[in-house]
């Protein structure tokens, strides 16, 4: 009877919860539904499918739904409960789970590094609640062109979109599935997929006939993309640009690689990486120049 008890005052917080949740997600305007593996797969596209056993996964790892909408909308992003009709179920689900009993595994999709529930969503609400790192799960592994990560928003959806369709294209994931392209902000496969184009066009000149696009793409990767992608490393980039990917790196290269052709100064991609990273130190020492004067500019009196 004290567990019941429990149990209930533990679900109305949780609705409770739920309720304060979709006022703030109204006001900001994100989304109240958990994320759907139907929108996901549209934007990543898939490719296949594989059992991966059964076994613990992390709680916080499972960011969506693989179920009808109506499941889905039983619980919102945080898989709090948002319906009361979801009372009686989850109660006699979180006395168990107190009273230690063994419970069947829930059904998951695995797509990228996130899981969505296929059987299981009050379980996995009921193991939230009480503070529980992992559940037993059985788990489905979903392969897609795009890969993706535990966050799911309207943003990160839009770059694996696009990275989809430039994969679609290009077929690179076939041909080189050593390539990683990913790139952290939007319109840059757009321009990538120029530079294959481009690529392609001297292909077809020096070998006299029409080359694929799939051909240019591979043939782009191992004589244009890698040996500037070996500049980015050798200059160790990245770890003086925090937050970007090798992708981003070579966009902002071959930009720079062209300016400084046009110019009339020294061009190439060792150049290009030193304007960049004295570019981004500019940046850098004006945004703390920023952060440090605008206190000074405060205290001046008008």
């Amino acid at each position: 009877m004290v567990e019941q008890i429990r149990a209930i005052q533990d679900f109305d917080a949780a609705r409770f919860r739920a309720f304060w949740r979709a006022v703030g997600a109204t006001l900001t305007g994100r989304s109240r539904r958990l994320p759907s593996l139907d929108a996901v797969l549209a934007a990543a596209g898939a490719e296949g499918r594989s059992f991966g056993g059964v076994h613990e996964i992390p709680l916080n790892a499972i960011v969506g739904s693989a179920s009808s909408l109506s499941k889905a909308g039983d619980f919102d992003p945080g898989f709090l409960p948002v319906s009361r009709r979801l009372r009686h179920r989850w109660t006699r689900i979180y006395q168990e789970m107190v009273e230690g009993e063994e419970l069947p595994p829930i059904d998951v999709y695995k797509v990228g590094e996130g899981y969505y529930v296929i059987d299981g969503h009050h379980r996995v609400s009921v193991a939230r609640n009480l503070g529980r790192d992992t559940i037993n799960a059985r788990v489905i592994e979903v392969h897609t062109r795009a890969p993706l990560g535990t966050k799911v928003d309207p943003a990160n959806l839009l770059r694996a979109a696009e990275y989809n369709a430039f994969l679609e294209s290009t077929q690179l994931h076939r041909t080189r599935p050593q390539a990683r392209l990913e790139c952290s902000r939007l319109g840059r496969y757009d321009e990538i997929f120029k530079h294959i184009l481009g690529h392609r066009y001297f292909m077809g000149l020096e070998a006299g006939h029409q080359v694929s696009v799939i051909e240019a793409a591979a043939s782009w990767y191992d004589n244009v993309y890698t040996p500037i992608a070996e500049v980015i490393r050798k200059h160790r980039v990245l770890e003086q640009l925090p937050g970007w990917t090798e992708a981003d790196v070579y966009v902002e290269i071959t930009r720079r690689w062209l300016a400084l052709s046009n110019a009339g100064k020294p061009a190439g991609p060792h150049p290009a990486a030193h304007a960049l990273l004295e570019d981004a130190e500019a940046m850098t020492w004006w945004q703390r120049r920023q952060s440090i004067s605008l206190p000074e500019r405060r205290k001046t009196p008008h």
